[in-house]
């Protein structure tokens, strides 16, 4: 696909020349931009007191005190970001001139279709490796009372991109710096120095996305959230690994359209128990 990932490459170095080398997050946002227009939707047909996503209640930190125009500017910095990622692309990739450029981005939602279907059953059997396979099947993941609606749905799928953004882009790329940066500082060597800050920010970045959902850190946001469970928070973490992993091989885009996708599954009840055919 030509999609290089959002942090600093193996091939990049991390003195100071690479901490201003422009790294291509632009194509993961183009093409996640469909997941995060469905948010919105999604928030608009809910109508006041939708519940809005953690991750971007977070990201969103620094305008929320403007009350309704808060909105207004979430969606002004998504259409310029929308744009800047546009241009970067139009300028760094040629490939959107040439006939096949459509396929090309159309191959990511379809990579994120295909590893959301064998994310469950991935997981499944990583959480048997645990030894946890004769507690898989009744986690309380992706239990739900009824189909949810469209609103619901389409917020859901949105959230993906906005949790990518925080726990993949952000918490991951800087874990990563931070530890490059301080491993060479040390005198490390350049290729484990740079081992060692992807496995930190792979296991570090897994480990708060699946803090994120208890509900001792939700509560800091004025919301409800999960109750510490071992069995589900090793779900969390594993999930946070894998996605990790993707946005580390294949970019924002497919690791949001995954993402994305398995909470949709997810939610229509395609949990732990139908992974294990129960």
């Amino acid at each position: 696909m030509g999609e290089r990932s959002d942090v600093v490459s193996a091939e990049d170095e991390f003195d100071a020349s690479s901490v201003h080398h422009q790294p291509r997050l632009a194509p993961g946002f183009l093409i996640s931009l469909p997941l995060f227009v469905l948010y919105e939707v999604g928030l608009l047909a809910a109508g006041d007191g939708a519940s809005r996503n953690g991750a971007e209640r977070v990201l969103g930190l620094a305008y929320a005190s403007l009350g309704d125009a808060a909105t207004w500017i979430r969606w002004g910095l998504l259409a310029v970001f929308g744009v800047w990622a546009w241009v970067r692309v139009r300028a760094d990739d040629e490939e959107l001139e040439v006939e096949g450029g459509a396929k090309r981005w159309l191959r990511v939602p379809v990579e994120g279709l295909v590893f959301a279907i064998l994310l469950g059953p991935l997981l499944v059997y990583l959480l048997s490796f645990f030894g946890a396979t004769n507690v898989a099947w009744d986690l309380p993941v992706g239990r739900s009372d009824q189909t949810p609606g469209l609103a619901h749905a389409a917020r859901l799928v949105g959230s993906a991109p906005w949790e990518e953004l925080l726990f993949r882009v952000g918490a991951y790329g800087v874990i990563f710096l931070a530890t490059a940066r301080i491993s060479a500082f040390l005198g490390l060597a350049r290729s484990p120095a740079l081992l060692l800050a992807d496995v930190a920010a792979l296991v570090s970045s897994s480990l708060l996305f699946a803090a994120f959902h208890l509900d001792a850190i939700r509560r800091v946001l004025g919301e409800s959230g999960e109750p510490f469970d071992q069995r589900v928070f090793l779900w969390r973490v594993l999930a946070g690994l894998v996605l990790a992993g993707l946005f580390r091989w294949r970019g924002l885009g497919v690791a949001a359209w995954t993402h994305a996708l398995f909470n949709l599954a997810l939610a229509l009840g395609a949990g732990p128990a139908v992974f294990l055919g129960v």
